[in-house]
């Protein structure tokens, strides 16, 4: 540790601000203040290139965001049609069932009437052979 962060403790422990000293004696070089600069400037940089990152994913949030809340609608219309074309598929098997069973019934009825008209048929041929002896 340095000493100034020895005396930041113990200030911190006995409750008394600590202002670090200051060399006096060493005077600040004109490379250590361009080093300070440039590299002030290249977090500056850093910084505004980070500002830009949050922005641009703020931005991209934004529009996930707004792309989750249309595909939610989609999906509730989606399912809102599967439903209906459900409901509409019943009906149709119903009314088809219905179509069979009756066209079920007018073969039966079809049958019976050719069966009546045979048997009339040959009571009338019968009939007309008997008459013709």
């Amino acid at each position: 540790m340095n000493d100034f962060e020895v005396l930041s403790r113990d200030a911190a422990e006995s409750g008394e601000p600590v202002e670090p000293k200051r060399d006096v004696e060493a005077p600040v070089e004109p490379e250590t203040v361009r080093r300070v600069r440039v590299g002030l400037d290249a977090l500056t940089a850093e910084l505004a290139e980070a500002k830009e990152a949050v922005a641009y994913l703020e931005a991209r949030e934004n529009e996930l965001l707004a792309e989750k809340a249309e595909l939610a609608r989609s999906l509730a219309e989606a399912q809102k049609k599967r439903e209906e074309f459900a409901v509409e598929a019943r009906l149709a098997v119903k009314r088809f069932r219905n179509a069979l069973d009756a066209a079920r019934n007018d073969v039966a009825i079809y049958r019976r009437a050719a069966l009546w008209f045979a048997a009339a048929t040959l009571s009338a041929v019968v009939a007309w052979g008997a008459a013709a002896f």
